[in-house]
């Protein structure tokens, strides 16, 4: 029974939602009398994104969610997939299109046609060098050869990291009227990439020396971020990628750690390339100052949250205590904010089978002035093995006793409707007393015509 915990989820969100502020907070949130959050920045960009990594709470944005050409920052998301998807040892070959599907003026480091470099060194040439041909070559070598499968996979990891306007057709961003992506989504694709510490360990490089290979002599290649390459100075920042073509103009992100607090940093369409760097400069040491993470833990596990839905079977809680309980959960605030301005909203996911472990069952999302600061999740640890049928389990459990109760067996399988929707039908007694009111009605007619009738007479 596949749709029961759906239906069951409806049932206890009130329930869920109570128990969540009280595990968290203790007692139920508060509102501050006017709390503050701090102003937008001015930037010649146009479009930016600040972002808190670990949150993912966008801090500062200017038309954070509009089309932008992207430009070379697009090789994050090839980058990505690469990493998800390979090895760093595989080896990566040049075929034809890869060498020459590009004009000559695109950014090269120079390899031919059946030229090898292992995965790892090709990413080196893709984040710092900002290489077309191995990017190129790297999205073959993924997809297993086929460039179009690639970029599938692009749009589709897109879609699973909750972009909200992507549309790529190429690996490597060179202008497509139809290649396009916005800030936000950037800012969601770097902060994916900087779950990998490889990916950050090869963009936080200010130069690489490719090792010789077996058409060339080895060859260094710097970096083409500036301060990545130590040409200009900004505290933290240990991972990026640059991006220009005349339609896109100069877009730069960039990711920056100071105070155990990650911020991302997306500039895009700026008119000239140093105002790429004053931008996020200026964004980074005014969001570094204006907010600060905070760690919110959810104390002693909750007891008895679902009572029905999680009672005192082996598969259920067991009473007296709670297998139920709210992950950590990192907030980012402005300095100085109150954790009682901080509001919170509970969710259960629809879930299949629940397993032997942890289950995420749902999740809380923290606000702070309707803006998302922070989420945890809704963690269920279950001592048994897979359970798919929630309502044939309660059956088993409390058929034979007094605590059966045929109401919450139904509504747990789905089959409970509301008394108002089971009131007797009248219709049918309706119509015969219609039919008894018309047929006297005309026997009296006929009564009154006979006996005037007579009366004539």
């Amino acid at each position: 029974m596949t749709g029961v915990l759906a239906k069951t989820k409806r049932y206890f969100a009130g329930i869920l939602a109570g128990v969540v502020l009280t595990a968290v907070f203790g007692a139920e949130t508060k509102v501050s009398a006017a709390p503050i959050w701090p102003e937008t920045p001015e930037t010649k960009a146009k479009s930016m994104v600040l972002m808190e990594a670990s949150t993912g709470s966008v801090l500062w944005e200017k038309k954070g969610e509009d089309a932008m050409f992207p430009a070379s920052t697009t090789k994050l998301m090839t980058a990505l997939l690469a990493i998800e998807n390979c090895e760093l040892n595989e080896t990566v070959t040049m075929f034809h299109d890869a060498v020459y599907s590009m004009g000559w003026d695109a950014s090269r480091v120079g390899m031919n046609e059946g030229e090898t470099l292992s995965m790892e060194d090709s990413l080196y040439a893709v984040l710092l060098a900002s290489a077309n041909e191995v990017c190129y070559a790297v999205a073959e070598h993924t997809a297993g050869g086929n460039i179009d499968a690639f970029i599938r996979m692009m749009n589709d990891r897109a879609k699973e990291l909750g972009c909200v306007n992507s549309h790529f057709v190429n690996p490597h961003g060179l202008h497509d009227p139809e290649h396009y992506t916005c800030a936000y989504d950037l800012a969601l694709i770097m902060k994916a990439c900087l779950e990998y510490p490889v990916f950050s360990e090869i963009s936080n490089h200010h130069y690489y020396t490719l090792p010789a290979t077996n058409k060339s002599e080895a060859r260094d290649i710097p970096q083409t971020h500036k301060i990545l390459r130590k040409r200009i100075e900004c505290e933290g920042v240990f991972a990026g990628k640059t991006g220009y073509t005349d339609e896109a103009g100069h877009c730069l992100v960039t990711a920056a750690e100071r105070n155990g607090m990650t911020l991302i940093c997306v500039v895009m369409g700026e008119s000239k390339d140093e105002d790429c760097y004053t931008d996020t400069i200026a964004l980074f040491d005014r969001g570094f100052k204006s907010f600060e993470k905070k760690e919110l833990t959810s104390g002693e596990r909750v007891t008895n949250a679902f009572p029905m839905l999680f009672d005192d079977s082996e598969a259920f809680l067991k009473k007296g205590g709670s297998r139920l309980s709210v992950s950590t959960a990192s907030l980012v605030l402005p300095v100085g904010a109150e954790l009682s301005d901080v509001t919170s909203k509970s969710t259960l996911t629809q879930l299949l089978e629940i397993q032997m472990g942890d289950n995420v069952i749902g999740e809380t999302v923290f606000y702070y002035l309707d803006l998302v600061v922070g989420k945890a999740d809704i963690v269920y640890r279950s001592d048994s093995y897979e359970i798919t049928d929630i309502a044939e389990l309660y059956l088993r459990e409390y058929k034979d006793t007094e605590d059966f109760d045929e109401k919450q067996y139904r509504i747990l399988a789905g089959t409970w409707v509301e008394e108002e929707d089971e009131r007797p039908d009248y219709r049918p007694r309706i119509i015969g007393y219609s039919v008894a009111c018309a047929m006297l009605l005309a026997g009296v007619i006929v009564l009154i015509k006979m006996y005037i009738g007579k009366n004539r007479k």
